[in-house]
């Protein structure tokens, strides 16, 4: 019996608050697999991740985003650049904003933002072979937003 609560209860406890909008072309097992990702090389930051998001959508738009409340809005765009990290880091950078928006921080949004990158290059740090497009596009938005 304590066998079957487990087998249950586990798809729940993998990824316990998070819940990702079911697709049928497979979007939704490609952020599964980047909430992996951030699981698995920064605890830290998939921490409070999974403290400030309960949900992942997707949406048409040409960026990433969120409600400013609980929810990633993963763009379709990030998605069909079939990169496991790039949704990671889209993930990464839009709970830090989440977190800020829950804090009711003050910040201008140039500097929540250039924050936000700076969070999300500290996160490709702690990956073994993050693409290099991945560092140049962090750096770049970093050098925007001072």
């Amino acid at each position: 019996m304590k066998l079957l609560w487990l087998i249950l209860l586990l798809p729940n406890i993998l990824h316990s608050q998070i819940q990702i909008d079911k697709s049928g072309d497979g979007c939704d097992l490609k952020v599964d697999s980047a909430l992996n990702v951030i699981k698995q090389y920064d605890s830290t930051k998939y921490k409070l991740l999974t403290s400030v998001c309960s949900k992942v959508e997707f949406w048409t738009n040409s960026f990433s985003s969120n409600d400013g409340i609980k929810t990633i809005l993963v763009s379709v765009g990030d998605v069909k650049l079939n990169s496991i990290n790039n949704l990671a880091v889209v993930l990464v950078h839009e709970s830090l904003h989440l977190y800020l928006m829950d804090r009711k921080n003050g910040l201008s949004e140039k500097v929540e933002e250039n924050y936000c990158y700076r969070y999300e290059l500290e996160f490709l740090k702690m990956l073994p072979n993050p693409e290099p497009w991945l560092i140049s596009h962090a750096l770049d938005n970093i050098q925007a937003t001072q």
